[in-house]
């Protein structure tokens, strides 16, 4: 089955800021919502997820380097639940479904197709499967999901293009983990990868074409604009952190596309690397 756009599914239009499929998919499965002992579980369209106990549970935030300390294996991302009656969260601005037993269950579920009984009353999600070569695009926010990534407003330029003194960022960065975009001034669309750790005065090696100058406004983010980085999620892994230091906890994955164009629609695609899917690490 499809994602349609109706009902459960998710519209997979690209101004929706939750996680969805780009390309390179591994097709969609439904699998049921984790019941582990009994602590139901509410899972999003547009969430990405695990395997857990006996269903699917929220990927979660990197725990270690490289998660070396939870070892999660991505499974997928949730388009759609079997839900009848569809439920909304207006929070993440998309359709969700919580777990409970089977056991007597009176909720109307519908639609799911493959191995499942007929006639089986379990809370189901519809998952379009991933692999290391899978194309992911996320939004990015700050502390919590629509919390908009702040702007930094120049008040020391350069004249070399080489940097500019600011009000202090969301996080302190990495030394070639984050990239800063200029949304006002002679730079104008401009990204840099910075070589820097503070949060207030930003240096690139790489110069910007223009000088920079005071009033002239960036994005910062702890991420890098392309090729291999680090990257970190939400708790309930719906959104991408932007404003994370790369530094501790943290998924490694390689962008494909940052864009910071738009202040409240940053975004991300991006592939997970291999060793985040070798079952040995689990």
């Amino acid at each position: 089955m499809k994602p349609t756009g109706n009902g459960g599914f998710l519209r997979l239009q690209e101004d929706n800021m939750l996680f969805s499929v780009q390309e390179a998919g591994l097709g969609l499965v439904w699998v049921p919502v984790d019941c582990n002992g009994g602590s139901f579980d509410t899972l999003y369209n547009g969430q990405l997820v695990k395997s857990g106990s006996d269903g699917v549970l929220p990927l979660g935030a990197a725990s270690g380097a490289a998660d070396t300390s939870t070892k999660a294996i991505p499974f997928g991302v949730i388009v759609g639940n079997n839900l009848k009656e569809q439920l909304y969260n207006s929070t993440y601005h998309t359709n969700y479904i919580t777990s409970k037993s089977p056991h007597d269950n009176t909720t109307e579920y519908v639609s799911v197709e493959g191995p499942w009984g007929k006639g089986d009353k379990s809370a189901m999600v519809l998952v379009h499967m991933i692999g290391p070569q899978t194309k992911i695009r996320g939004g990015l926010y700050g502390s919590s999901f629509g919390t908009v990534l702040a702007e930094q407003t120049v008040t020391t330029g350069s004249a070399a293009g080489s940097g500019y003194t600011a009000g202090a960022a969301g996080f302190t960065p990495v030394a070639d983990l984050c990239t800063i975009y200029c949304r006002k001034g002679a730079n104008l669309g401009c990204y840099r990868i910075t070589t820097d750790t503070s949060t207030t005065v930003r240096t690139v090696d790489h110069y910007f074409p223009a000088d920079i100058a005071i009033g002239d406004k960036f994005c910062a983010v702890g991420i890098r604009h392309s090729g291999s980085t680090y990257m970190q999620l939400d708790s309930e892994s719906t959104y991408i952190l932007g404003e994370n230091r790369p530094a501790t906890n943290y998924f490694i994955v390689t962008v494909e596309k940052l864009d910071l164009s738009e202040s409240g629609k940053e975004s991300c695609t991006f592939r997970f690397a291999t060793c985040h899917f070798d079952s040995a690490r689990a």
